[in-house]
Parts: structure tokens; sequence; C-alpha cells
């Protein structure tokens, strides 16, 4: 069973973390509503590889009162409240691979240097189950969600990974791992970042 184990440390830190404040005088940096597409390669266990385009249009970033009602959901009731608690957050933008759109219930974004800042995502359930097609493929029961975290720069390039089915659990110290149905995660690479246009009454 593999896991996203840096990229799952990272986005524990998301999820715990405040949003970030703009400083008085500081520069301006990028945020939300934004739209970013990436590349995906995805390899199974055998080394078949496949390659797909994802766009990523995240409309607001979830509020800590939101982040705060799935953390509690997961410590105090694991893997299935969290997931209740996913489903019933506010929608926050979607993720789109081909002609299949997936809604974004969770959406974080941490500043990590001056100019960089990294981004994690949770849709409400899976998006494929890589692998799944494989006569000795694994259950997909309890692959629910799915995550993507992304390292961006602030000139709208970046790179990260997916985990396209996936679940969530309490590493037994505090923080949360993801667990992914995949053997590895696919790579997000050629990630660009462009503004999405504000809808009327969305302002």
């Amino acid at each position: 069973m593999s896991l996203l184990s840096a990229s799952s440390a990272a986005l524990v830190l998301l999820t715990l973390l405040p949003a970030p404040v703009q400083k008085p005088g500081e520069a301006r940096h990028p945020t939300a509503p934004e739209t970013f597409r990436a590349h995906a390669n995805a390899t199974n266990k055998d080394g078949a590889a496949a390659a797909t385009y994802v766009d990523i249009q995240i409309d607001k970033y979830t509020r800590d009162a939101d982040r705060d009602k799935l953390t509690q959901a997961l410590k105090s009731g694991g893997y299935p409240a969290l997931l209740t608690a996913v489903r019933n957050a506010p929608a926050v933008g979607t993720v789109t691979i081909g002609k299949d759109t997936f809604t974004i219930r969770f959406a974080r974004e941490q500043r990590t240097g001056e100019n960089k800042r990294k981004i994690a995502v949770v849709t409400d359930k899976p998006m494929y189950f890589v692998g799944g097609g494989h006569v000795n493929a694994k259950p997909r029961e309890g692959y629910e969600l799915a995550a993507l975290q992304f390292d961006m720069d602030d000139a709208g390039t970046g790179q990260g990974t997916m985990a396209a089915a996936a679940r969530i659990k309490p590493d037994g110290t505090g923080g949360f791992i993801i667990d992914d149905y995949a053997d590895q995660p696919i790579k997000l690479v050629s990630i660009s970042r462009s503004l999405t246009p504000v809808k009327e009454g969305k302002r």
C-alpha cells in the first residue's frame, strides 16, 4: 500500500495552519479566484504510462471555520466522519479531466517562501483508480476522495502530485496521512496559472 508521505505531511500542515494574512505594505500575492492547468503523468506497477491535462479551478480557499470542522471530524470519528464532513462542506472549485468534472470541497494555500506557496485540494469523490483494471487489483472500497498538492511560484508555474483515488486517516501521532490507491502518485508537471474571471454576484 503506497503512502504519499511527503505530500501528506504538507497536506496536514495546510489543514492545520490558519489562512495566510496579508501584512500592511506587503506586495500582493496571487490567490483565488484562479485556475491552474497541469500535465498529469501516471504510471502503474507494470510500467504502463498515461498522460492527460488536469484543470483546477479554485473559486475561493476554504475558510478556517470549515477547515476546523473537517479536522475535528477526522479526529473524533475517523475517516467515515471526515468523508461525511467533506461531502457536506461548501464547494470551493472544480477539477476537470477531459469531460469529467469533480467538485472541490477543500482547498488551502500556504506561503512557503517570499515568492512561493503550496496548495492542497481535496475532491468529494475519486477521479480514477490507477491500476484498478489489473487482474490482481486491490479492492476499491474506502478510496472515496481524491487529493492534489502542488507548489507554485508567484510567476505562475509549478509542479506537484495527485492521488486520484485516496482516503485520509490519522497517523497515530496527531497528524494525518494520505493513503493512495495507486502504487505511486500521479505527477503533475508544467503547471501554469491563470486568473479566473469573477462571475457577477460572486464578488
